[in-house]
């Protein structure tokens, strides 16, 4: 069973490991990070989860105490929106069907915020194994943004995609309150 729990400093050096290559890095955390991954760009991701309200907030995924994943909640609180982003399972993690249940739980978490009524996320339209994850965790293809971002000489298409409070299987009522 998989757990979040949250994203510190301690944490760093696991993650600066999981992407060795721009390629990845890019995959992982989009075009505006800079390779190789940092601490400081890291500090930066923790630092807009001081804000209140939190801009982001960060979590790795646990499965028995071991971090097997990693996932991220970036917030536009007045327009109730919240985006998935920075998705990953740890390497040696891979191919382990982890994928599905750490999208479920950032679901879960995402609308706990009673303010969020949308969740959405961008991810590479040649990601085919992420894209059938999010349609299987329920979300639904909005539309693609063209050659939308340039990585080592290619263009690569951005997939956009999202999943309303109103899709929800269990309308419980939500809680806490931004």
């Amino acid at each position: 069973m998989l757990t979040l729990t949250p994203f510190t400093s301690a944490h760093f050096a696991l993650l600066l490991d999981w992407f060795p290559t721009h390629v990845e890095l890019v995959q992982w955390g989009g075009p505006l990070l800079e390779f190789p991954l940092s601490h400081d760009q890291l500090e930066r991701m923790l630092a807009e989860g001081r804000s209140d309200p939190p801009a982001r907030l960060c979590w790795m995924a646990e499965s028995e105490g071991v971090p097997v994943g990693h996932v991220q909640l970036g917030f536009d609180w007045r327009n109730g929106n919240a985006l998935l982003s920075r998705v990953a399972i740890a390497p040696d993690m891979r191919g382990r069907r982890l994928a599905f249940p750490l999208i479920a739980l950032a679901i879960e978490t995402a609308f706990r915020f009673e303010t969020v009524e949308r969740l959405e996320l961008n991810v590479y339209t040649w990601n085919a194994p992420a894209i059938r994850t999010y349609e299987r965790s329920g979300f639904s293809l909005e539309g693609v943004r063209r050659s939308s971002a340039r990585v080592e000489g290619a263009r690569w298409d951005t997939a956009m995609m999202s999943l309303l409070r109103q899709d929800l299987p269990d309308q419980r009522p939500a809680s806490p309150s931004i």
